[in-house]
């Protein structure tokens, strides 16, 4: 089984520190998408991964877990790395935290009037 651990390591403080920044519902999904564009991007290379055209094939979904769904091209893309890797419980880990900031964000309730319309 590969691991991309390494990889999530190095981009977990600036994206956590992102997410900590953000104060509208909107922008959460923008970085999520964003930020798993990155990872994939150091991990397979800016040849092969145009971060910007990756990041529309990641969705945040706050509603279900594992509150994210990739694009079928994503996943042609990734291939056996889906399935024989950690890659999938590492894009989890990035979507729970956006789950938890999300759910921070609609639970402070002197904030949401003022940003819910983001």
């Amino acid at each position: 089984m590969k691991s991309y651990i390494k990889y999530f390591n190095e981009l977990k403080s600036v994206y956590q520190n992102q997410l900590d920044l953000t104060k509208k519902l909107g922008e959460i999904p923008e970085v999520f998408s964003r930020n798993v564009s990155k990872l994939l991007e150091m991990i397979y290379g800016e040849d092969k991964v145009d971060a910007k055209v990756f990041a529309q094939y990641v969705e945040f979904v706050p509603d279900q877990e594992p509150y994210y769904r990739l694009k079928q091209e994503l996943l042609d893309f990734l291939g056996e790395d889906w399935q024989n890797s950690d890659l999938p419980s590492i894009i989890a880990k990035m979507a729970k935290s956006a789950y938890n900031r999300y759910k921070r964000i609609m639970d402070d309730h002197d904030r949401t009037e003022t940003f819910r319309l983001g």
